[in-house]
């Protein structure tokens, strides 16, 4: 082969390789921009603890359904649901990092970060907002044929306050002491659970008990069912706006008829948002994650117990009177709720 025919075969060689390097690195650039995923940040923790009620209560059964959702939504952390004895429970479990997450009614997270009531001297500093649930509502189931038709009728009867040192009892002697009524003074105070409550009064055994929760909570409906109580109204009313005044994160409320069984009439309350809430030092994208889940999945949520339909975007931020989780202040900024 000829020095001339020689330069031409390694220019082709050359050529053809240059060429095959060149579609190579194109074909791959292409691959790379098809196959481009935005990769979530790496969660720190592995397993989150949910506090939420006695079993069979609201918290309960919510508390367990969210931390299936979420368990499936949020691999591959693990959530678990977590029996307590409630609100006050949670909001000193958070703030000792014994739980992660909580679902606490609204007056006692606001006790517990400001120190007030039963958390003066235990102030829980950590308490983060991740949304308001759904209103808690004041109730006062009492026997119909007790001579109680308000709350200051209350007065000489046997009436549950909830169990002693708990949330429960907490919002009830707030509650009857705005009216001007002192337990073992004006009535005599009971302190069983909501449950026994409910079982001693459909026995006769109390006049009466007060209790914050969701409209159609189990223990109510039975007392409700078997025909022997009703609700009586947060009345007098100039009471009931005092009471407003001085405990700021209550709102009215009327429970409409046929919330319960046996019950066609109108009960002008109160009521608190119940929330759900993290402990500051849990990571931003997993309480991101939480909230974002929380919200797509309420239909899930809903056939777990009927409460979780008045769970809405719209009403997440209200009546929370402690601070946002970060995780959560983003994800409402994504959506519009926030700027």
């Amino acid at each position: 082969m000829g020095l001339s025919n020689l330069r031409k075969a390694v220019t082709l060689v050359l050529t053809g390789v240059l060429l095959l390097v060149v579609t190579a690195g194109c074909g791959n650039t292409s691959s790379s921009a098809d196959n481009k995923q935005v990769n979530t940040p790496a969660i720190p923790e592995s397993f989150v603890r949910i506090g939420t009620s006695s079993s069979g209560g609201i918290f309960n059964a919510l508390g367990v359904a969210m931390g299936q959702v979420w368990t499936e939504k949020v691999a591959p952390v693990k959530f678990s649901a977590q029996v307590t004895g409630g609100s006050g429970e949670n909001a000193l479990n958070l703030g000792s990092d014994k739980l992660d997450i909580a679902l606490v009614a609204g007056s006692v997270a606001y006790e517990a970060a400001n120190g007030l009531a039963q958390f003066e001297g235990k102030k829980v500093t950590n308490l983060r907002a991740i949304a308001a649930l759904y209103p808690a509502v004041l109730q006062v189931p009492v026997l119909k044929n007790s001579s109680i038709n308000n709350v200051l009728d209350m007065k000489g009867k046997k009436i549950n306050v909830g169990q002693a040192g708990s949330g429960s009892e907490a919002v009830a002697l707030s509650f009857v002491r705005a009216f001007g009524l002192e337990p073992d003074v004006d009535f005599k105070a009971s302190h069983l659970s909501h449950d026994n409550a409910s079982d001693a009064m459909i026995d006769e055994k109390i006049d009466g008990y007060i209790q914050l929760g969701g409209l159609g909570i189990g223990h109510q409906m039975k007392a409700m069912a078997s025909g022997k109580a009703k609700i009586v109204p947060m009345e007098p009313r100039e009471l009931r706006e005092k009471f407003l005044k001085e405990y700021p994160y209550y709102f009215e409320y009327t429970i409409q008829p046929n919330a319960y069984p046996n019950q066609d009439y109108t009960v002008d309350t109160v009521a608190s948002s119940t929330l759900l809430v993290a402990r500051e030092g849990l990571s931003e994208e997993l309480v991101y994650q939480v909230t974002k889940h929380l919200f797509e999945n309420l239909n899930t949520l809903a056939q777990a117990h009927s409460t979780a339909k008045e769970i809405s975007l719209e009403n997440a931020l209200k009546g929370l009177g402690i601070p946002l989780h970060p995780g959560a202040e983003r994800y409402y900024k994504e959506v519009g709720l926030l700027k």
